[in-house]
């Protein structure tokens, strides 16, 4: 029955092959995020797949885990991601920025109990890290040679979006640069594929300054990228993220060249069976009363990001005594949620890096340029707040700020000259580059604990319409 639905499926797609043709099938994710709930969906899917492409290949665009407290907070870090996509049969993952988050240390026990290998070619750790991580990879499927080259994007730091101290003892380079050195590859394959996680526009520039590529299999942006997109003759795919969906990519050679390449998106949600055995293995990684536990409750709906990273920005206030706090907007990991019980889960999938609180002594001429300098670094815009609000000027993206004005809650004046006591989390005050006399001092607790002590405190909470933070221009930041 599940080899119908896919052949009915496939039906759209299919080509007639000749004696000379040769066809390969992968498929591929990115970005899952560790959305372990919709594994049984996905494992049946590939089961499908599999029984009318034997030969399949099986590829993770990056960031697997991070976002599910489930996975993130297990205390084999990362076990259930690998387990299950261990049972599911990758045959191998592109490492991403959130890859970083449990640290050199964490990869490293991560790449160890895959039975997939991670490739990254423009990423070296130091030898005393251990971690083994491939430049590239070779497959034979159905006689056709496949040469897989992994990539992650590079930030204007010169590391992947993560904390500073995540990626300590690892140097990266520039993905198009270091992709021209394996131009090589080509010679010795019949199909080069760049497995990335490096965002949908930053993989179309790639594929300009690489076309001896294939396929682009790319990650980082949550781009669904319906059918076959073309860019100087690679096709370039991405799968949002969460498993909604899976990309199917299918290459048809004749003489050992690539002489069709069509891709195409199938909804892991529309799927109809689940995997038993895959399923059970969620379950019980989905037993934890810990994380069940209501903190408080929410009168109304969260309808936007402001509204949870005012909330945020709240706790992180109380917490430290301060007068005012800033809160990234990347790192609120979810733009709704809905009235009634918050639980523990709930905190930790809003703010899972385990970020600490750092204080500073701030004049007030210093917190604009705190302002200024987070929402530089923040590629989803300007920071919430919590003690101010501010107006925000931007030019096309959030590298241009143009201005920042700032004033109390109750609309008075803000004074540049006093000196403000200012808390942000540890990832800020590592990526915010901005001139201040004060080093900071850590409280050495995390952001997402100090949440839920101050949620306790609050018999119910309401941010619905809060509103601290405006801007304009800023029409190529990422929504």
């Amino acid at each position: 029955m599940m080899k119908r639905f896919y052949l009915s499926l496939l039906a759209a797609v299919a080509l007639t092959a000749s004696a000379q043709t040769k066809e390969i099938t992968i498929l591929s994710v990115n970005d899952i995020h560790a959305a372990i709930e919709r594994f049984p969906q996905f494992a049946a899917l590939v089961d499908s797949v599999r029984q009318v492409h034997p030969d399949l290949l099986l590829l993770s665009g990056g960031d697997n885990r991070t976002g599910n407290p489930l996975n993130d907070m297990y205390p084999v870090t990362s076990y259930p991601m690998v387990a299950l996509m261990n049972s599911v049969r990758f045959d191998l993952s592109a490492v991403g920025n959130h890859e970083f988050d449990s640290k050199p240390a964490g990869l490293r026990e991560v790449i160890n109990l895959a039975n997939f290998r991670h490739v990254c070619a423009n990423m070296y750790p130091a030898d005393t890290l251990r971690m083994h991580v491939e430049p590239y990879k070779m497959f034979e499927r159905n006689g056709v040679r496949i040469g897989i080259l992994g990539l992650i994007q590079v930030n204007s730091q010169g590391i992947p979006d993560a904390h500073p101290l995540a990626v300590k003892g690892i140097t990266f380079r520039p993905p198009e640069e270091v992709a021209r050195e394996y131009a090589w590859l080509r010679e010795r394959c019949d199909v080069l594929i760049l497995l990335t996680h490096n965002g949908y526009e930053a993989d179309i520039q790639l594929a300009k300054a690489f076309p001896e590529a294939d396929v682009i299999i790319g990650g980082h942006s949550h781009t669904a990228v319906h059918g076959s997109k073309i860019h100087s003759g690679v096709l370039v795919t991405q799968a949002e993220r969460w498993l909604k969906y899976v990309t199917e990519v299918t290459l048809k050679l004749q003489d050992g060249k690539v002489i069709d390449k069509q891709a195409r998106l199938i909804k892991v949600t529309d799927f109809p069976r689940k995997d038993e055995k895959v399923q059970a293995l969620v379950d019980e990684f989905s037993r934890n009363e810990t994380l069940t536990r209501v903190v408080t409750r929410a009168d109304d709906d969260f309808m936007c990001k402001q509204e949870l990273g005012c909330m945020m920005a709240d706790a992180q206030r109380a917490a430290a005594e301060a007068d005012i706090a800033v809160q990234n907007n990347g790192g609120v990991r979810f733009e709704s949620l809905p009235k009634g019980n918050i639980t523990v889960n709930d905190i930790y999938r809003l703010d899972p890096f385990g970020n600490e609180l750092i204080v500073y002594n701030l004049t007030g001429e210093e917190v604009k340029r705190l302002l200024a300098a987070i929402c530089r670094a923040d590629d989803y815009g300007p920071a919430f707040v919590s003690g101010i609000q501010y107006k925000i000027a931007l030019g096309k993206d959030n590298k241009e700020v143009k201005k920042v004005e700032v004033k109390m809650p109750d609309g008075s004046k803000f004074d540049e000259k006093r000196t403000y006591k200012v808390v942000v989390n540890s990832y800020v005050a590592s990526v915010s580059n901005y001139e201040k006399a004060d080093e900071g001092q850590n409280l050495f607790v995390t952001s997402a604990d100090e949440m839920i002590k101050y949620l306790e405190k609050q018999p119910s909470v309401n941010y619905r319409n809060v509103v601290r933070m405006t801007y304009t221009g800023g029409e190529n930041i990422e929504k």
